[in-house]
């Protein structure tokens, strides 16, 4: 459910049935020539908004704004990581005060995970204990390699809002990646360093991208999320008993 389209009245009679919540965390940075600065906020809303027709939730609305600064002198309108850890630690304490047990911080932008690994620590001793807080990156969730604006995200968004694709400007990274993924995964954290790695903003090849291959990647995303979800919390009742 759409928490942002019920009343008072409604949500407490929903929250009879749930205590569950959904906050999806994007970004607004560039996506190359091809895609929206809002493409992971579009993906996070998205996901968020489909998986409550699987496991019913309340859907908090997306947080726009991650830390980018990996994407310097691009685009990108960025929190510092204090910022974000501040934001997402009042959404839960105050999610928790009305009545919600578990929250699922869903991340859709890599460089928020940073931040988002620490939000339980951050809240432990400051909500009960049997207070279930997990942070699932969705990239976990789909088999392959992941990318920035490459084939996986063109694809989702694709399926998701392709008049918002312009694939006659899809191109893939100007640079050659070579290093190993761990080497990337160091360097991505270094503010301005995404243009130097890949040249043109895009890490990998959008060409190969496609609408079917985005409801597929739809569909994966979606089971796997479900069966996460329901074996965090299953696992979160264990441990309070």
């Amino acid at each position: 459910m759409d928490i942002k389209k019920i009343s008072e009245i409604g949500f407490r009679n929903f929250f009879r049935k749930t205590r569950r919540a959904i906050v999806p965390v994007g970004s607004l940075e560039q996506h190359g020539s091809h895609l929206p600065v809002s493409t992971d906020s579009l993906i996070a809303e998205y996901i968020a908004t489909v998986l409550v027709k699987k496991i019913p939730s309340f859907v908090v609305p997306v947080i726009p704004y991650g830390v980018s600064y990996e994407h310097k002198p691009m685009f990108n309108l960025s929190l510092r990581n204090s910022t974000l850890s501040s934001l997402l630690y009042d959404i839960c304490i105050s999610l928790v005060e009305n009545g919600i047990k578990n929250i699922i911080l869903l991340n859709c932008h890599h460089g928020n995970v940073g931040v988002l690994q620490y939000i339980t620590q951050n809240l432990y001793g400051k909500v009960p204990s049997n207070t279930g807080i997990y942070t699932i990156n969705y990239w976990h969730l789909i088999q392959g390699e992941f990318d920035h604006a490459g084939e996986v995200e063109t694809s989702l968004l694709l399926a998701i809002a392709p008049d918002l694709v312009n694939m006659d400007k899809a191109e893939p990274n100007s640079k050659r990646l070579s290093k190993s993924k761990v080497a990337y995964s160091s360097l991505t954290n270094n503010p301005g360093s995404f243009i130097n790695i890949t040249g043109n903003g895009v890490w990998g090849d959008p060409r190969y991208a496609t609408a079917r291959k985005g409801w597929k990647l739809i569909n994966e995303i979606i089971k796997n999320l479900s069966l996460t979800i329901i074996e965090l919390e299953s696992t979160n009742t264990q441990d309070s008993n």
